[in-house]
């Protein structure tokens, strides 16, 4: 008997030392053998205690490895995505959002007939930017230029804030785009061609100001207050403000038809300065050419532009107009007008649609990629453009231009352009009577 009660009780704590999960089995297994006899009062107490320490335990290793198992299975609090090429960073609570972007733009250019203009190659521009929100209501975008051109060179584009916590409201603060003309309102990589037209010559540019506006599907409005732009250093001269607004209406906005209509008007008092000047290359860039030019303007009070646009995009079709006109108030000698304005078209080949919100075209999404088998996305375009720099005792000059256009855009962020331009005629200023003409060409990655 005694044998028969050993080798039952080194059973039992054979039992016992297996995993828990079996813990209620061997409990009942251990008081049916105490209440038939066979397992001593002693024994009974000695098997019970050993058998709650192994439970113990076991419920301890178990909540040890949820633990380790929930830490290694546990979502980062942020999200690290890439969309079309540039990185975004999402907090998982909604509260923080983070884009890092930019783009790079290569040119070539060969150039012929009068004025005699070198060719060459640049770096057009070279651009990093993050953007994002914060808290859900406010914005943020720094830009900087790293290739040394436009009117300040390199430096800071973009330097602003937003707050979006106003029902279809923004307000932004810093460094930005003042709000007019269509085709400036359109990111440089988006542009039909590779330069703007010959009346970007009145594009107001970048400014430190305050903006309110609102963007709906059908229309748009912007207002803003603007003091000088960012590289401005007057010394002891105040510096000179201005004031901008933009309205668009769109009557018809539907995914691959759209009609859009918008009028601008800018306003800037140059203050201490007293000086303005207007200028444009033949829609080319690296030269440095200037094919009309006012030169130095003295005498400013202030100056007024008033900017008309119409566009329209139906399927693969798309065109757009602008005419401009600038009134410039001197203080001594006669009032001053000047004028510009363009009209262009383009046809993608292969059947995309240029994308429009909120009052400006953006880019296009191939509808196959070169590098999956597809042939990418081909776009032919012409523009038509005139500008007149010359009234009174300023002789600025006239000129028109041809440009034609082939783009090819092999991925989303990947582009290639080529475009000849034939300046038909200038009347007037430095380059009376000159007729030159280029060939031009871009690669550029955007992401």
């Amino acid at each position: 008997m005694n044998f028969k009660m050993t080798m039952v009780a080194a059973t039992i704590l054979s039992l016992n030392s297996m995993t828990a999960s079996a813990g209620s089995e061997i409990e009942t297994l251990i008081n049916m053998l105490h209440e038939n006899g066979m397992v001593s009062d002693e024994q009974y107490g000695r098997l019970v205690a050993e058998l709650k320490q192994n439970q113990t335990v076991a419920n301890e290793e178990k909540a040890e490895v949820t633990k380790q198992l929930a830490e290694a299975t546990k979502p980062s609090d942020v999200e690290v995505k890439f969309n079309k090429g540039a990185l975004a960073v999402n907090s998982r609570d909604g509260k923080f959002n983070l884009n890092l972007g930019g783009r790079v733009q290569a040119d070539a250019a060969v150039y012929s007939g009068d004025p005699d203009m070198g060719n060459g190659t640049e770096i057009r521009r070279g651009r990093i930017y993050i953007s994002g929100t914060m808290y859900h209501d406010w914005g943020y975008k720094l830009e900087y230029e790293f290739a040394n051109t436009g009117a300040n060179g390199k430096g800071i584009t973009d330097a602003y804030l937003t707050y979006n916590g106003f029902d279809d409201v923004q307000v932004k603060v810093g460094n930005f785009k003042d709000p007019f003309s269509l085709e400036y309102q359109a990111s440089s990589k988006y542009t039909l061609f590779t330069e703007r037209s010959l009346a970007g010559a009145f594009i107001p540019g970048r400014h430190m100001g305050a903006m309110a506006s609102t963007k709906q599907k059908h229309w748009s409005l912007a207002a803003a207050v603007f003091g000088d732009s960012v590289s401005t250093k007057g010394g002891a001269e105040d510096e000179g403000w201005g004031l901008g607004t933009r309205a668009t209406f769109a009557p018809i906005n539907e995914k691959g038809k759209v009609v859009h209509l918008g009028l601008g008007l800018n306003y800037r008092d140059t203050d201490d300065a007293e000086t303005a000047q207007f200028k444009s290359q033949p829609e080319t860039h690296i030269a440095g050419e200037n094919i009309v030019d006012t030169s130095t303007i003295a005498n400013v009070d202030d100056y007024l532009k008033l900017g008309v646009e119409a566009a329209a995009s139906f399927g693969p079709l798309h065109a757009q107009a602008e005419y401009t006109t600038t009134s410039v108030s001197r203080s001594s000698g006669s009032d001053l007008d000047f004028d510009g304005w363009y009209v262009q078209t383009g046809y993608f080949i292969t059947g995309e649609s240029r994308k429009y919100k909120k009052g400006a075209f953006s880019g296009v999404t191939p509808k196959s990629i070169v590098g999956e088998g597809g042939i990418g996305a081909w776009e032919l375009g012409l523009r038509y453009s005139s500008l007149d720099l010359s009234d009174s005792d300023i002789d600025g000059g006239e000129v028109d231009s041809v440009t034609l256009g082939l783009n090819w855009y092999a991925t989303p962020s990947l582009r290639f352009s080529a475009n000849y331009v034939d300046v038909l005629d200038v009347d007037g200023g430095a380059n009376d009577n000159d007729e030159p003409s280029l060939y031009q060409v871009r690669s550029q990655w955007a992401f």
